[in-house]
């Protein structure tokens, strides 16, 4: 490909990843089958009019057997289409090369290989800040994640682990949040090693900000990746998305100290999804953080683990072992494979969620939902990346569910009892 047609492929990329939610199969199995350039102007044509969501799926009637989910192409090209005519490449290209960053695509040297196992759910495309280059960077690479409310020990083992594996050539990888996350990578940075953090949101966003410092030590020694869109918010769902990266990106994912409910323990699923090695250090029998790792452990989830040596042991193996093959019934599908009665009844005893219960597209719609500010129905569709009428929809649902509320000029999210 010349350099012109690069330029425009990465582009459209660009693009892209602005238009489609992170783990967007359908939209990446198509760029797949005919290109990002060919499924851009689809996208604009359908966004400016000059199609309709009906003719553009009927376009690729000859495609969509090779596509998962093709059956869906209509819906996801009105959904495409929110976002379709203000989706500038060129300029999102441009805005992160002013911060020194750049667009790594599939086709470019420094695309890491491990995230190929994503996929249908691999990214189009890394919004990437910082010094190392992934391919490299991630050739051996460890995931340490864990709480955010990180007691003192949970810190240590975070910090102590980072430091003695940057000491052996390890990189570094977490999502740059505050707990363990961040004891990690400035454990790593200590040690002078490299380290990667995974973010939700846009790479001109730092987030948490009060990491800012945090971040610029991590550009110099290592890279800040997303596949989200600069200027993107990060959000519930783009959180739990970001981590099917942190795991792929990992031979080894080391969870330290994680609660019940805890997000590491979304990494851990899709590592072992991924027949990654899971591990997890053990913690007090009367710590609340630490009882989403003595899950792992017990249900053989993860190889307990206590020091460097016995993760560097885990990189080393030829063979995932670590997965339960077993699939949960449908009364229990919203539990991780393997769980058995006894752990579903003691589960029981844990308040549930009700966000946990909905659909994605309405778990995306109270994510963006304010509590103090009422959106209007074309605001919260722009920002969902949903048609107005599954934005409408999703809303009906969440109303019901108590989550939500109408107001004068929109809707609010309600706050849930403690």
């Amino acid at each position: 490909m010349n350099d012109e047609g690069n330029r425009d492929t990465r582009a459209a990329i660009a693009a892209l990843l602005r238009i489609g939610e992170p783990g967007d199969g359908l939209l990446t199995g198509l760029v797949n089958e005919i290109g990002p350039i060919a499924v851009l102007e689809l996208i604009r044509a359908v966004a400016a009019g000059r199609s309709s969501a009906a003719e553009a799926a009927e376009s690729l009637s000859s495609f969509v057997a090779a596509v998962a989910g093709g059956g869906q192409l209509g819906e996801a090209f009105d959904r495409w289409a929110v976002r379709g005519e203000d989706a500038q490449g060129h300029r999102d290209l441009e805005a992160v090369h002013r911060l020194g960053g750049r667009l790594v695509i599939p086709s470019d040297d420094e695309w890491p290989a491990s995230l190929s196992d994503l996929g249908p759910a691999a990214p189009l495309g890394l919004w990437v800040r910082g010094e190392a280059k992934l391919n490299a960077a991630l050739k051996r690479a460890v995931a340490i994640v864990g709480a955010r409310a990180a007691s003192n020990y949970g810190t240590k083992c975070a910090s102590d682990l980072a430091w003695d594996l940057a000491a052996r050539g390890l990189t570094i990888v977490s999502g740059g949040a505050f707990g363990i996350d961040a004891a990690a990578h400035r454990a790593a940075i200590a040690r002078e090693g490299t380290t990667i953090a995974f973010m939700a949101g846009g790479v001109d966003r730092f987030y948490p900000a009060a990491n800012t410092e945090l971040f610029h030590q991590i550009l110099e020694q290592g890279a800040i990746v997303s596949e989200t869109a600069p200027g993107m918010t990060p959000m519930r769902h783009r959180f739990l998305l970001r981590n099917r990266l942190i795991a792929a990106s990992s031979q080894v994912t080391v969870i330290v100290e994680a609660g019940w409910r805890s997000g590491a323990l979304n990494t851990a699923r899709h590592a072992l999804e991924l027949s990654r090695e899971v591990a997890a250090f053990p913690g007090s029998v009367y710590s609340a953080s630490s009882t989403g790792t003595h899950r792992l452990i017990r249900d053989h989830e993860a190889e307990l683990v206590t020091s460097c040596e016995d993760v560097i042991e885990l990189t080393k193996s030829g063979e995932p072992t670590l997965f339960d093959n077993r699939s949960p019934s449908s009364e229990d599908s919203s539990l991780p494979a393997g769980t058995s009665s006894l752990q579903t009844s003691s589960r029981k005893r844990v308040p549930a969620d009700p966000i946990d219960d909905l659909a994605e597209r309405e778990k995306i719609c109270v994510n963006v939902l304010s509590a103090t500010k009422a959106l209007d129905v074309g605001t919260v569709a722009a920002r969902a990346g949903l048609t107005v009428p599954n934005t409408l929809s999703a809303l009906a649902v969440l109303e019901l569910a108590g989550l939500s509320a109408r107001r004068d000029s929109g809707w609010i999210k309600l706050r849930r009892p403690a």
